[in-house]
């Protein structure tokens, strides 16, 4: 059972107040929303600002962009990637590589991609010792690797991190008519332990970007979805 008492911000200003202070460390946790609604972003600032203040090291696992894509998007939000702190304890780790490698070879459809994913997760919590993952995204890695039972597959993942006793964002795509449901195979919603739902709503010519704790396992947490934005100068998130 994670320690309630030891939190990591979310970095969202407004927000963690409202929270008892943030995500208790050991969650399992997904980051929920559709296209555009500022998931990975999310996912990156919340390990980012939390190394500056040194409070953890972490990973960061990408299937939707490449390692230097989604560097150089991050610093053009204004996080100094470059940072030797940032450098030094936040890995990016491009799964695609690792897929292209494989099927290049003529071995992907033998290989077991979950237990490869949970066996290199293993290896850098032993050697480096991290201790926040950010997955991106759930559903990208099952659509590379095509396996049989997603469903069983996801509880075989997050019992994983679980075991490795990590804090882990995980990124879920949310399609449009999924109104009640935080992830794409049903049951990840129920296997978490907190959900954060990212929205955009059209209001006229307009699009607004709203955010809301919607759970949150020992955390007593305000209700309903907020305004957000980011704020280049802090390089953080303000719900306003």
């Amino acid at each position: 059972m994670s320690n309630a008492a030891e939190r990591i911000p979310t970095y969202i200003q407004g927000l963690d107040d409202q929270m008892q202070g943030g995500i208790p460390k050991g969650h399992l946790c997904l980051l929920a929303g559709s296209s555009g609604s500022m998931k990975s972003s999310l996912g990156f600032a919340m390990l980012y600002n939390a190394v500056l203040e040194g409070r953890t090291s972490g990973i960061y696992v990408t299937l939707e962009q490449s390692k230097e894509s989604l560097a150089g998007h991050m610093a053009n939000m204004g996080m100094n990637v470059d940072d030797p702190r940032v450098r030094s304890n936040i890995a990016i780790i491009d799964l695609a590589d690792l897929r292209v490698q494989l099927h290049e070879s003529g071995t992907a459809h033998q290989v077991d991609w979950m237990g490869q994913l949970i066996k290199q997760l293993t290896n850098y919590r032993e050697s480096i010792g991290f201790e926040v993952l950010v997955f991106d995204s759930l559903g990208a890695f099952f659509t590379l690797t095509q396996m049989d039972n997603p469903r069983d597959e996801t509880f075989r993942f997050f019992e994983a991190c679980r075991r490795l006793g990590l804090t882990t964002f995980i990124i879920c795509e949310m399609m449009g008519e999924m109104k009640n449901q935080f992830g794409e195979f049903g049951i990840e919603d129920y296997l978490s332990d907190g959900v954060i739902h990212l929205t955009m709503e059209r209001s006229g010519d307009q699009i607004n970007r709203k955010i809301a704790i919607v759970k949150m396992r020992h955390t007593s947490h305000t209700l309903g979805y907020h305004a957000w934005r980011w704020d280049p100068a802090m390089c953080k998130f303000t719900i306003h």
